[in-house]
């Protein structure tokens, strides 16, 4: 039942990030909210998916410094699941010694 409740979840998030790549281009840009938030639960139930956006932030540094202001701006709750993302790299440039997991 677990793993069933996950694939939905994952099924669900890249629907969603789908959908908003499809709309991001609309006058009102609802398409990078959807990807914001497919792409958190992405990064909350699924390992390839925390590896794909560890991965991004490693090599594209805007990435890596838009999702550390999301991070600063983000509640505790989230903010735990998205530092899970952070590359080597990006941690010790900034400080960060630990994750809070």
């Amino acid at each position: 039942m677990v793993h069933i409740k996950r694939w939905v979840i994952i099924t669900f998030a890249l629907l969603l990030f789908l959908i908003g790549l499809g709309s991001v281009w609309t006058p009102v840009p609802i398409g990078a909210i959807l990807m914001t938030f497919a792409t958190f639960l992405l990064i909350a139930y699924s390992r390839r998916g925390r590896a794909l956006v560890r991965g991004a932030r490693r090599r594209f540094a805007l990435i890596d410094r838009q999702m550390r202001w999301f991070e600063s701006k983000s509640k505790a709750k989230m903010v735990r699941v998205l530092k899970t993302t952070q590359p080597l790299e990006s941690r010790l440039r900034y400080g960060i010694k630990k994750l809070d997991i």
